[in-house]
């Protein structure tokens, strides 16, 4: 994309199709001058007729004809618009996507990560129509108004054209000088945005390790101080560009005060017509309005800008060098490698050195190597996904056929179920086609029992096999290379006998390249080629990392998460006031109390402004005394005065009641997905539709539904209210017109709700879902070819919304159109009837031109009603979307009455007769009964997947309470039920490594810092029990590798680590949480058998004297000293949810 120009479109470079659409708009612009200048003409000869006695007749036909081209005009300009504006969002977002889903993620790290990237791509991007929707077309009315306006009046009163040229300047120098200030205050209210997009990503995918760890609720004061970040920052742009606002209504009104003094003496002297001095009067504001409203707009227009300007950097980002190239033609058709090295930034040496081998078409070769060696490192280059860039400098030659099937370490999904997912891998095919070759694929990974589940339900096994499942997908589609990353290390014994009887079948077919620490697995293979590596394994004597004792506590205390390191994520953990866990999704009274009062007070001033100016000019055309004319002189300039001051007193209340909605809303979710725990919906793409979609939502249309249609309402009745008892039937016929209005404009946007346009703000949080899936899932989808396939997916849903969007566009032109024919209407029927009542002497002519201008200042509350109304049924639906999270079913806590004090230390645990199972999901667990006690060996729980391991360890940590039967925690001493203790105290005894255990995008440190409560492991001998505990996980060559130490950066997901430090490091972090109970999930995952055992002897060394249980499928684990328990298979449901 170019890079940003100057102008007032400089900041929107690369946007397409602006000019021609400012062009459009300045077409419109001129109709609707026109419409404005036969209006104003119209009533000032009509209002002069009454004054002069006569009866007014083609001067009314003609205000009336304005105020219908005017009316005319301001639709087409809104529906042309929002077309225009929705044409340039499609086009940029669509060549975003491709970008992001290209290369190996750069774009998406340009842009500050997934979340960001998705926000970007999404609910950025999306802002952008409406901020060009209405920049543009008030840029065009800025470049045609004025001047069209100047010449009238220049034609028609020399002197009146003279001061608001002069003045006329002096408004945009202001907007300029401000703009300059509130650039950069815009950039850092975007990136506060993206921060918190960023954070609750990494939240939400490291929630199991923030509650097996216990600090899921210190998060809360991260999440907290991030909201109030983005607010103070927002404000105080808003507060600025409000406060410019406010100065420019009075530069405004003090020029058509100068306009209207100078008539008003020339009326008094008898030197100027009545019809040329109400004409000035009226065309004077009008000649301003183009420029206030593009201070509002241009404020708008800097989200926009900063919206396009990270669309420019993301786009701009250098493209990595591919590393795989096709075979020539005529050559066998199997996988060449030679010399491919691959370098990391941050670490001491190359993760893969020189690697060379080939692979015969139909040939099995097993990659083997010690953990940390580079075999997924060689996988991913082979696979596509790991490119010559930035994130890597891989260098070497790598040849093979176009099309593979990968199976990942880590796989993740895109689709709600497991049959949609196998579906879009099967690529560009015919849907029942795609659904018979899911079908096939299950059936072989004897999956068919998981087709209709739902993706986020899956068990780490169960993910594993729905991936092999999806790379089947692609064998039937052609594919002839098959990639296999530790195919089976969360399978059972069963399950991974059945891949091997898999692999025998496809043997001959494929060129298979297997990655696996499983000795059945690796036997299968016609050759295996071994990479060259240092074995993690341990120091012979590390230092010790706990006493054996669980009384006492020796790892010094240390930093928190992110503390003293600089790193973004949880640097914030400490204690917080965090809002009120409860409450509506709506402001407090007080804060609609103060909106409705200064907006209402704001829109009277308006009024009062425009009517009291009438009557002065009429009444200064009867030339009394100018002594008589100094109370509406003042009444005058009080009312533009009051108008601003209240006006910008209205924004800040309604603009600070939303933000803090949304950051009180935000930490409620977090709250509610807190008490979830594992039966959270973590899907990230969910997750940041509800934290940041919905949440913005909330927090956008509160200010367009709460305090506007109230405001209105008081407004228009008290306005007709004024105008009956000057004249009954000049009020009544203003009062059936503006009723007829807001019926006609209720009546549009319900038949837009029951169109398509009630969905467009769902929409925006279903796109905002979907695409961070998409990039969350970008490797695995490239990896298969199918990036291209979810761009056009992605575009398309994003189109889906922009359809939806002009729809509700269009309903708002035409609901806006009816307000400005109704005002024009009311004004010319009031005259009217104040025309009948001058000549029937019930009125005087000055209280004519009240009833006259005055329905003319009733257009924005009137449009108001518009804008809340097509706002309502999407907001409601926003909140409805949250309420639900709120509402999802948790462990309760006992009644405080209830509660005992937890036992300290814990020294035994046992459940007996306990049934257990996942809301909504038949029992996984039934009748069980254990007992497991500190210093008795480890209790270690197998059994095959699904049959309820990692239930039964979620049932241990409280974040699942049993249906019936007893769980109870003990000190050696007393036996304490835990449905007698909450979740805290529970928690707050055990340290849980989950199985998925999400390491996050930060250093080393600040990963390990998370174990404890911030200021725990500070200063030296907190370091030292971080490097005590990589040693004991088997990480202390690598640690001694990293040039940067603990403070090296693992990476989005540890992508910088392999699989089995990945492992590592999550069990070092439950060691440092030092609790009295440990619980491990599958702690050997992704490790070689040597790593394994090595590993598993040092946890024993290091938690020697406490209570551990294991859940594992690997039979290794178990001791001599060990009690197991052994699962029986259950009926299929969920390990998590």
């Amino acid at each position: 994309m170019s890079s940003p120009g100057r102008g007032p479109l400089g900041a929107l470079a690369g946007v397409p199709g602006l000019i021609g659409a400012l062009a459009r708009a300045a077409v419109l612009a001129l109709v609707q001058t026109a419409g404005v200048v036969l209006l104003a003409a119209g009533l000032a000869r009509a209002v002069a007729d009454v004054a002069a006695g006569t009866t007014p007749g083609t001067a009314l036909l003609v205000a009336l004809g304005g105020a219908a081209v005017r009316a005319a005009g301001s639709g087409l300009g809104q529906v042309l618009a929002a077309r225009d504006a929705r044409r340039a969002e499609d086009t940029l977002r669509r060549r975003l996507l491709t970008r992001l889903l290209d290369g190996e993620g750069e774009a998406a790290a340009a842009a500050g990560g997934t979340g960001p990237a998705a926000v970007l791509a999404t609910t950025r991007l999306h802002d952008l129509g409406p901020a060009l929707a209405t920049y543009l077309p008030t840029l065009a009315q800025t470049a045609v108004v004025p001047p069209v306006l100047l010449v009238v009046l220049g034609v028609t009163d020399w002197l009146s054209a003279l001061l608001v040229a002069v003045t006329l300047p002096l408004v945009p120098l202001f907007m300029a000088l401000v703009g300059l200030h509130t650039r950069d205050e815009t950039a850092a209210a975007a990136r506060a945005l993206d921060r918190i997009a960023g954070h609750v990503a990494e939240l939400v995918r490291g929630l199991p390790v923030l509650v097996g760890l216990g600090r899921a609720a210190d998060q809360l004061a991260a999440l907290a101080e991030l909201g109030e970040a983005h607010r103070r920052r927002t404000l105080a742009t808003l507060r600025i560009a409000f406060l410019s606002a406010l100065v420019l209504e009075v530069l405004a009104t003090l020029s058509v005060a100068l306009v209207a003094v100078t008539v008003g003496v020339r009326l008094t002297h008898g030197t100027m017509e009545l019809d040329v001095a109400l004409l000035a009067l009226l065309l004077a504001p009008e000649a301003f309005a183009p420029l206030r409203a593009l201070g509002s707009a241009h404020h708008a227009s800097e989200d926009a800008a900063e919206a396009a300007a990270a669309a420019r950097a993301a786009l701009a980002t250098p493209a990595p060098r591919p590393v795989v190239g096709e075979l020539p033609a005529g050559r066998p058709r199997g996988l060449t490698v030679e010399d491919l090295t691959v370098t990391f930034p941050g670490r001491g040496g190359p993760a893969v050195a020189g690697a060379s081998f080939t692979v015969d078409p139909g040939e099995l070769v097993a990659l083997r190597g010690p953990s940390g060696s580079g075999k997924s490192t060689v996988l991913a280059v082979l696979a596509g996904q790991l490119l010559d860039g930035a994130a890597a400098r891989v260098g070497g030659t790598v040849l093979r056929p176009a099309d593979v099937a990968v199976v990942p370490q880590s796989p993740t999904t895109v689709a709600d179920t497991v049959v949609d997912e196998l579906r879009r891998h099967a690529g560009d095919v015919d849907p029942a086609r795609a659904t018979d070759l899911a079908d096939t694929a299950l059936d072989w990974v004897q999956g068919s029992h998981l087709r209709e589940r739902a993706c986020r339900t899956l068990s780490p096994g169960e993910l594993q096999r729905v991936a092999l499942a999806r790379a089947l997908v692609r064998v039937q589609r052609g594919a002839r290379v098959l990639l296999l990353d530790e195919p089976t290390a969360s399978l059972d014994a069963d399950s991974t006998a059945a891949v091997a009887e898999l692999l025998l079948r496809l043997r001959g077919s494929l060129c298979t390249v297997l990655v696996t620490h499983e000795p059945a697995l690796a036997a299968l293979a016609d050759r295996t080629v071994t990479l060259p590596g240092r074995p993690a394994l341990p120091p012979p004597h590390p230092a010790p990392l706990t006493t054996p004792a669980p009384e006492t506590a020796a790892i010094p205390t240390g930093a928190g998460f992110g503390a003293e390191t600089g790193a973004g994520f949880g640097a914030e953990t400490g204690a917080v006031n965090a809002g009120p866990a409860d409450g509506g999704l709506s402001w407090p009274r007080p804060a609609v109390v103060r909106a409705v009062t200064a907006g209402a007070a704001s829109s009277a001033f308006g009024i009062a402004l425009t009517a009291v100016s009438g009557w002065l000019i009429v009444r200064a055309a009867e030339q009394p005394p100018i002594l008589t004319l100094m109370v509406a002189i003042v009444a005058v300039r009080a009312s533009g005065l009051g108008r601003a001051v209240l006006r910008w007193l209205e924004r800040l209340a309604t603009h600070d009641a939303a933000f803090r909605l949304a950051s009180t809303t935000r930490l409620r979710l977090w709250r509610a997905l807190v008490a979830q725990g594992p039966a959270a919906d973590r899907t990230p793409g969910r997750a940041l539709a509800r934290l940041v979609g919905d949440v913005g939502l909330l927090q956008d249309l509160s200010v367009r539904v709460v305090a506007p249609q109230w405001v209105a309402g008081v407004v228009l009745t008290g306005t007709t209210a004024v105008l009956t008892v000057l004249d009954p039937r000049a009020g009544l016929l203003v009062a059936a017109v503006l009723a007829a209005a807001v019926l006609a404009t209720v009546g549009v946007h319900r038949w837009a709700d029951r169109g398509v346009a009630r969905s467009a703000a769902e929409l925006q949080t279903v796109t905002l879902r979907e695409t961070t899936a998409t990039l969350e899932a970008a490797g695995d989808l490239r990896a298969h070819g199918l990036a291209a396939g979810a761009a056009d997916r992605l575009d398309a849903l994003g189109r889906r919304q922009g359809r939806a969007a002009r729809a509700g566009a269009a309903a708002a032109a035409l609901g806006d159109a009816v307000a400005v024919l109704a005002t024009g209407a009311a004004a010319v029927l009031a005259l009217a009837a104040g025309s009948a009542a001058v000549q029937a002497g019930r009125l005087d002519a000055p209280v004519a031109a009240v009833l006259a201008l005055a329905p003319l200042a009733l257009l924005e509350p009137l449009t108001a009603i518009g804008a809340a109304r097509r706002s309502r049924t999407a907001w409601r639906d926003a909140r409805s979307r949250v309420e639900a999270v709120l509402a999802e079913p948790v462990a309760a806590d006992p009644a405080p009455a209830d509660r005992v004090a937890a036992p300290a230390p814990v020294r035994e645990l046992a459940t007996e007769q306990l049934t257990a199972g996942w809301p909504g999901r038949p029992a996984v667990l039934t009748d069980l009964d254990l007992v497991a006690t500190a210093g008795s060996g480890w209790l270690v729980v197998t059994g095959p997947s699904g049959s309820g391991k990692s239930t039964l360890l979620s049932v241990l940590m409280a974040a699942l309470r049993s249906t019936s039967g007893e769980y109870v925690l003990g000190d050696g001493r007393r036996p304490v039920p835990t449905d007698r203790l909450t979740r805290a105290d529970v928690q707050a005894a055990i340290a849980w490594c989950p199985q998925d255990a999400h390491v996050f995008d930060a250093p080393v440190r600040a990963n390990l810092a998370l174990a404890r409560p911030r200021g725990e492991l500070a200063g030296p001998d907190g370091e030292q029990a971080m490097r005590s505990a990589l040693t004991a996980a088997g990480l202390g060559p690598l640690l001694a590798d990293l040039p940067a130490g603990l403070d090296t950066p693992v990476g989005a997901g540890g992508t910088s680590l392999s699989g089995g430090e990945r492992r590592r490091l999550a069990v070092a972090r439950a060691l440092l949480a030092d609790r009295d109970v440990v619980l491990l999930d599958e702690p050997t995952a992704h490790l070689d058998p040597p790593t394994a055992a090595a590993l598993v002897a040092d946890l024993r060394r290091a938690l020697a004297g406490r209570l551990v249980v294991c859940a594992t499928h690997d039979p290794a684990v178990a001791g001599e000293q060990d009690t197991v328990l052994a699962l029986a298979p259950s009926a299929p449901a969920p390990a998590h949810r």
